[in-house]
This record gives structure tokens, sequence and C-alpha cells, in this order.
């Protein structure tokens, strides 16, 4: 019993420290997620941000699209995630996804 309590125990750690571990990406900073998008302002270092809402959804947030940042050079910021839309690891910007 204290056996199968241990491994459970460890996994469990396991794979929280891999999920800290993992870059921060931004779910949904794909082009094809967004609508509204409305060019708010440039970045120190030159990046387009915007605001905008995911699509069927009122909450806006600002931020950047993936698919600019490629067209900018910056792939070591975007990622494919699992569902094949791209991601951002915003800690490589200088730009922060927050809400407005």
């Amino acid at each position: 019993v204290w056996g199968n309590a241990m491994t459970s125990i460890g996994s469990s750690i396991g794979g929280f420290a891999s999920s800290v571990a993992a870059p921060m990406i931004a779910a949904g900073s794909d082009i094809e997620l967004k609508e509204n998008i409305e060019q708010v302002g440039t970045s120190p270092s030159g990046l387009n941000i915007y605001e905008w809402n995911y699509i069927g959804e009122t909450e806006k947030y600002r931020g950047v699209i993936a698919q600019d940042l490629l067209a900018k050079g910056r792939q070591d910021a975007v990622s494919e995630m699992d569902n094949g839309y791209l991601g951002v690891d915003y800690s490589k910007l200088d730009v922060n996804m927050q809400p407005v």
C-alpha cells in the first residue's frame, strides 16, 4: 500500500515539476482564435501590440499575435501547441499578455 502511495506522490511531484519547468505559453496566440483585432502600440523592441477578444468571448486582451512574431523573425518565441494552433512564450518578449 505504501509503495503505491509513494509512487503516486512521486508521479504527482514529477508532473508538477515538469509543468513548472515548461515555458510560459499563452494559450491561443494564434490569429485564427481571435477577432476584433486592433493594433494599439509598439513595444520598445518594435513588436506590434494588439488588443482582441477570443472568438465568441467578450473579455478583451492585450498582447502579440503569433503569426506577426514569425513575420518579424521571432521564431524563438513561437511554438505549435498540441491543438495545432500557435502559442507564444511571453518570457522571451518585452510584451506581457494581459486582460484589458
